[in-house]
């Protein structure tokens, strides 16, 4: 069911939680009328003599407005819940190991072609007494999540909803914003790629164009992603250019930013307004 393996070199842990999952998440294709397999891990990296008690079940994997995920079953997208078995429910995991988890999909005859989302949930089934020393709550888990693809007459298009960088910035990292929203039938990956440039040259400060950040977006959803300078000095004049793309579908902006503190924007404006007033003053006493 599930088998014991050496230490995990390369797992995933989630902020403080007592055992970790790797990969968080992968990408299947499925052919109907076949069984597909799959595997994932989970390491107890703990060093005291508890073992780690968990239990594994499937659920639904979608997401809301705000791409926030939610484990809930949205309809067409979900079937893939019922098609999933796991080889064993729960596990008794010693400290500085790892398991392997395995489970297959049977993907019916008739199933539509496209996308399908599920979720492992990976979830302890101690509590605070059973296992002393070790802080953890019996409702928290960590999910596994399934991005399948369904093979035959898949759809992959969308469309950049907005893209932006703003003007002017007062603090902070200069930053592009962008929401794209699949109207496919499957998973595809959006790219974004930043450039910064000083306003008189055209050598580049700052670019991410040979790793651009990537985010898969399901169907039928809208993801907004942040893509920032992490090295914006405080003072400046900049050419920023950003890019969203998905499915061949680019979008651009292209703009001067100017990065001013508050306090110093507050000296410029009060300079101005003194060297107005000489102006003004010196004037007045040419016509006396």
């Amino acid at each position: 069911m599930l088998v014991l393996a050496g230490q995990s070199t390369n797992a995933f842990a989630d902020g403080g939680s007592i055992f970790q999952v790797s990969p968080m998440n992968q990408k299947i294709s499925l052919i109907p009328g076949e069984r597909t397999y799959g595997t994932f891990k989970i390491t107890n990296p703990n060093t005291n003599s508890n073992d780690f008690h968990f239990t594994l079940s499937v659920a639904p994997f979608t997401v809301d407005d705000d791409y926030n995920i939610k484990y809930e079953n949205n309809g067409d997208y979900n079937q893939i819940v019922d098609w999933i078995t796991l080889e064993g429910d729960e596990a008794q995991l010693p400290p500085n190991n790892t398991a392997t988890v395995h489970f297959y999909i049977d993907t019916p005859e008739n199933a539509p072609a496209g996308g399908q989302y599920a979720a492992i949930i990976v979830k302890s089934a101690g509590n605070d007494e059973s296992q002393e020393g070790v802080n953890i709550k019996s409702n928290f888990g960590i999910t596994h999540a399934i991005f399948a693809e369904v093979a035959g007459e898949t759809i992959r298009k969308g469309e950049v909803s907005s893209i932006n960088v703003p003007s002017f910035l007062f603090s902070g990292n200069i930053t592009g914003t962008s929401s794209i929203k699949n109207t496919g039938n499957v998973h595809s990956d959006a790219a974004y790629t930043l450039q910064v440039f000083p306003l008189f040259s055209n050598e580049e400060i700052y670019t991410n164009e040979e790793t651009p950040e990537t985010t898969t977006i399901i169907p039928e959803a809208t993801r907004t992603t942040m893509v920032s300078w992490g090295e914006t000095p405080s003072v400046g004049l900049f050419h920023v250019i950003f890019k969203a793309s998905f499915e061949g579908v680019e979008s651009k902006v292209d703009k001067i930013v100017i990065v001013c503190p508050l306090w110093l924007l507050f000296l410029i404006i009060l300079a101005l307004f003194l060297i107005i007033f000489r102006i003004l003053s010196a004037k007045k006493k040419s016509q006396k």
